[in-house]
């Protein structure tokens, strides 16, 4: 149960960050914020400073910043210099895009934490979780076997057993791993899940860690999010081709990911948020609609034809973009609860 608790204040803190990326530079641009929420719906707790009401909403599906003047066919006055049209065109974009920058922060704020206060990962890799009625739990692999080759092939962070699994195409692969210290080994064989050859392992470092200084800190935690972004297009373009599967979760997922992290301790939890906020910021960068990245793009048409859209049809697709996000969020939600694991 506590560490239920732990994932909802950690989930919620990188909500709460997003939005008060978004509010923070708001304010500093000069905007009028009506309302900062997390959670959509009526107020269950809120208080009003100046004029904005801070509130908690009932419905976890993320939070907003209600600024006067950016939903497109809302009534304002025109004549009013804090509503967000009124504003210089690189200050909405600034506030469009903080919310985003606000989770790259966060992402490098807690890897230098993690590196400065436990070292650096090692390279060597450990199976988390063995996936259930998958080849390698079939196999009798088991969580916290510690990896070391593949068709006796050395396999670490840097050489991935993915790798070696591709290669032989579907062909029995030979797993040595260390459990409690004793050599053991496993014939492993494939299956294919969307033109992908896998034995349905989770893998992590082992727990050993390197001290590492200030300056590697610090360079490892600039070059960590981008290199995580690129991963995840790399991903999702995989994802819409066909070659991998798509394995969608909603909140409750994500919540139930955090604290199985919990459970493993400290470092596991901070690397969950950690790759957690890296999504967040990049997701809101996608232009979709409904998110900021797909304000951001009509704010680029707007800069390109210098008029700006129609309300009416900024609106329609921005309301089309939330109720198609909101449907997702609610069939992966039931997966969630209703499905295996």
């Amino acid at each position: 149960m506590l560490s239920i608790v732990i994932a909802v204040c950690g989930l919620g803190l990188l909500i709460v960050l997003h939005e008060g990326g978004h509010y923070v530079v708001a304010r500093l641009c000069g905007m009028r914020v009506e309302r900062f929420s997390i959670g959509f719906g009526p107020t269950l707790l809120g208080f009003k400073r100046g004029e904005t009401t801070f509130q908690i909403a009932p419905i976890p599906l993320g939070g907003f910043v209600q600024i006067t003047g950016m939903n497109p066919n809302e009534e304002f006055d025109e004549s009013d210099p804090m509503v967000y049209p009124n504003r210089p065109r690189w200050m909405r974009l600034a506030t469009i895009v903080a919310g985003p920058a606000a989770n790259y922060l966060t992402a490098f704020v807690l890897m230098l934490i993690v590196l400065l206060s436990f070292g650096m990962p090692s390279k060597t890799q450990k199976i988390i979780e063995p996936v259930a009625g998958r080849p390698a739990a079939i196999a009798g692999l088991k969580a916290n076997d510690q990896l070391v080759e593949a068709n006796g092939q050395m396999v670490n962070a840097d050489h991935p057993i993915s790798d070696v699994i591709q290669a032989g195409q579907g062909a029995p692969v030979s797993i040595k791993v260390l459990r409690n210290g004793q050599p053991l080994t496993f014939a492993v064989v494939p299956d294919k899940k969307s033109n992908v050859y896998q034995v349905g392992i989770q893998l992590g470092s082992i727990d050993a860690r390197t001290p590492v200084s200030v300056g590697a800190a610090l360079k490892e935690s600039v070059v960590y999010p981008y290199y995580t972004s690129i991963g995840i297009l790399g991903g999702l373009y995989d994802m819409i081709r066909g070659r991998v599967h798509a394995e969608l979760s909603g909140p409750i997922g994500i919540t139930k990911q955090i604290a199985k992290a919990a459970d493993r301790g400290a470092v596991d939890f901070l690397g969950m948020l950690i790759l957690l906020s890296v999504y967040l910021g990049l997701f809101n960068l996608l232009p979709v609609p409904a998110l900021d990245g797909g304000r951001a793009l009509f704010l680029a048409i707007e800069s390109i034809t210098r008029k700006r859209v129609n309300p009416r049809i900024e609106t329609a697709v921005h309301t089309a973009g939330f109720v198609l996000l909101l449907s997702v969020l609610v069939i992966v939600s039931f997966k969630d609860i209703f499905g295996k694991g």
